[in-house]
């Protein structure tokens, strides 16, 4: 009977504020409701991979991928640094720094250029 109370408690919560998630109508901790258009909220729940900022002339997908992977990225635009379970964080960031710069060199050998808002403290 107590979970009953509970969760028609909680569903009588959530209807009341609206949040729900889909349809570009999100609500979170911090914003209680916002509204996106579709490409928003796409661009939200499925940002792009660190790879993916990285443009050049004629180039395909297919071929960006490509050249990624060979810099040693992964195939969908990430990176990983391979460090061990449970490293602190000095080591985590210590060869997340080593695996960006590595990229960063491979990929501007390439005639790729950067096209993100981030940019590298090296």
């Amino acid at each position: 009977m107590n979970n009953l109370i509970k969760f028609s408690t909680l569903f009588c919560v959530s209807g009341l504020t609206g949040c729900t998630i889909g349809n570009g109508h999100i609500c979170g901790p911090q914003t209680p409701q916002a509204y996106f258009d579709r490409e928003a909220y796409q661009r939200l729940m499925h940002p792009k991979g660190l790879g993916e900022y990285w443009e050049k002339q004629g180039m395909t997908v297919d071929s960006w991928r490509r050249d990624w992977v060979s810099c040693g990225g992964r195939s969908n635009g990430d990176y990983s640094t391979d460090t061990p379970p449970r490293s602190t964080h000095e080591v985590i960031r210590e060869a997340s720094d080593k695996k960006l710069k590595e990229l960063w060199t491979c990929m501007t050998a390439k005639n790729y250029y950067f096209t993100g808002k981030w940019r590298p403290v090296w």
